[in-house]
């Protein structure tokens, strides 16, 4: 295998992995009832409890509507529950349930799982060094 870079193979192998990635964990994912888009925002408040909304969106680089639809779906299944600000009505501060957290520890151990495949032959080192090289690159591109 040669050295040469191969202009644009970065984009086509994240998507590539990216898809496939997807693919492997939909069965569970849709075992759980999780729609696209709610994986990210179930972690996200495990990290951020009682953000405000737009924080979401801006973190995720989505649409506020989006992340609004996203809410709406999951306040319905009583992932989460929404409170307003004491110090400003207009803002929504988002929480996880208990069924919410719950949910979010099965999603992450469905990741995992998919992680581990994904994974399969690296070293702990390599392992640690692709996701630290893909973070890095995350911030370059922010």
């Amino acid at each position: 295998m040669s050295d040469d870079i191969i202009p644009g193979e970065l984009h086509r192998m994240l998507a590539r992995t990216r898809n496939k990635f997807s693919k492997r964990a939909a069965p569970r994912l849709n075992e759980l009832g999780i729609t696209r888009g709610q994986p990210r925002v179930l972690h996200y408040l495990t990290e951020h409890a009682g953000c405000a909304q737009k924080d979401i969106a801006v973190n995720y680089d989505l649409e506020p509507a989006t992340v609004t639809e996203i809410l709406n779906s999951m306040e319905k299944k009583g992932l989460i529950r929404r409170e307003h600000d004491e110090s400003d009505r207009r803002v929504l501060r988002v929480f996880l349930t208990r069924q919410g957290s719950k949910l979010n520890d099965q999603v992450s151990a469905a990741f995992c799982a998919v992680e581990d495949v994904a994974f399969k032959g690296f070293s702990a080192r390599e392992r640690k060094q692709a996701v630290e090289i893909l973070r890095r690159m995350s911030e370059n591109l922010k």
